[in-house]
């Protein structure tokens, strides 16, 4: 990459960094542990809001009951919108905004996945903005106005960071990912029960941890040195998914070890949203857009090679990291940051999931790079910029041998 352009996306990152800290992210409210879920009606009276639309994911029986449950012994009165797909659509937002408002619905409660909070998300804004569709609101700040309805999001799976991002990851139609990024969008409440967790498929629950890692190990690597609370945030997240993702995945983990699964994931995504993604995450957004890949092999796969690509340009800082989040406290800057790289792969193995992108052509790939590329670029803040080639590099090289060419 020339010098010119490395430069321009140097400079747009400055900006990028400044329009952050103008723009803070939104207070929360937190209920967690065990039961939280109990809380919602008092939350709901308390706000003097008098009909919630409730979104549930597919999938989400058990948990549906659990709140639905909750809201009956309340006596709150509610709508419920459960005919999302698997991966719910911006199409799927739309309609949820016009049941909303036919309904006379004054909030929202999302119950499911990351993908079902985001699309709540969207259908909130949705709600403010009659002007302006979701696929309309896509990039930065066309939210129009900051005043949406509440939306408490109850995640059932942990790791995305969904219920704390100023954003919303959307696929359309033809299931090609975009981002509507605006403070607007961190919900006002996030209800963190373990409970809800306890039935949580496995693949979600992959899906969901090693998005939150990468979402976390990006935050660190972007953060700079005066941003110690991101930088804090990020480790602890780190820390949190070495030790909790394994036990969730395999039995579902104890009580303790879902609740620490939702607060890494938390703050996971507090970290990317204060100082957003990396080339990894724009990587893996192409890859799930041109190839249709599943979010747990395309983290696993492309996030450790993102790590060894960078080589000496993020060392210290992956070196700190591995101290930090108690992965590594020996050896040389070097070996602790080789030890974080492999122990990232190392849980990707025990997951049972690839450590090669299986089925992608060269020209996917060629189109992959160049998504990622003009997704990172400029606004991406990583240790090094890389063109549409560098990029290209890595996804050759994470492909499988008996790709086509």
């Amino acid at each position: 990459m020339s010098l010119m352009t490395a430069a321009r996306c140097r400079m747009a990152q400055v900006f990028v960094r400044l329009g952050r800290k103008l723009h803070p992210a939104r207070k929360q409210h937190l209920e967690t542990g065990a039961g939280a879920v109990f809380a919602v009606g008092q939350l709901l009276r308390d706000r003097r809001l008098r009909k919630p639309m409730v979104v549930i994911g597919a999938g989400e029986e058990l948990t549906r009951l659990k709140l639905l449950h909750a809201l009956d012994d309340d006596a709150v009165e509610y709508a419920v919108w459960d005919e999302l797909p698997d991966m719910p659509t911006a199409d799927d937002g739309e309609r949820i905004s016009l049941a909303w408002q036919s309904e006379g619905c004054d909030c929202f409660i999302a119950l499911g996945s990351g993908m079902v909070l985001d699309v709540t998300k969207a259908a909130a804004a949705r709600c403010v903005c009659p002007s302006r569709s979701i696929m309309g609101m896509v990039g930065v700040r066309h939210v129009h106005r900051r005043r949406l309805p509440l939306v408490i999001a109850a995640p059932t799976a942990a790791g995305s960071g969904a219920e704390s991002m100023g954003a919303a990851v959307l696929a359309d139609k033809a299931r090609n990912i975009f981002v509507i990024e605006d403070e607007a969008l961190m919900p006002g409440v996030a209800v963190l029960d373990p409970e809800l967790l306890a039935d949580t498929p496995r693949d979600k629950v992959a899906d969901a941890g090693l998005d939150g890692l990468c979402r976390a190990v990006e935050a660190f690597l972007a953060a700079s040195q005066g941003d110690g609370r991101t930088k804090k945030q990020a480790a602890e997240a780190v820390e949190y998914l070495f030790a909790c993702l394994e036990p969730c995945w395999n039995s579902g983990g104890t009580v303790k070890e879902r609740a620490d699964l939702l607060a890494a994931s938390r703050m996971a995504g507090w970290a990317a949203s204060a100082v957003g993604g990396g080339y990894a995450r724009a990587l893996i957004r192409a890859a799930q857009t041109v190839c249709g890949l599943d979010l747990r092999t395309a983290c696993g796969v492309i996030l450790p090679a993102v790590l060894e690509k960078y080589g000496g340009n993020a060392t210290e800082q992956l070196s700190l990291l591995a101290v930090l989040a108690d992965v590594a406290e020996d050896g040389s800057r070097e070996e602790r940051a080789a030890a974080l790289i492999d122990r990232i792969r190392a849980t990707v193995f025990r997951l049972g999931l690839p450590d090669a992108l299986e089925g992608v052509t060269a020209d996917q790939a060629a189109e992959i790079a160049d998504m990622a590329a003009a997704t990172a670029n400029p606004r991406y803040i990583s240790p090094v910029v890389w063109t549409a080639e560098e990029c290209l590099d890595l996804v050759l090289g994470v492909c499988a041998p008996d790709a086509e060419t």
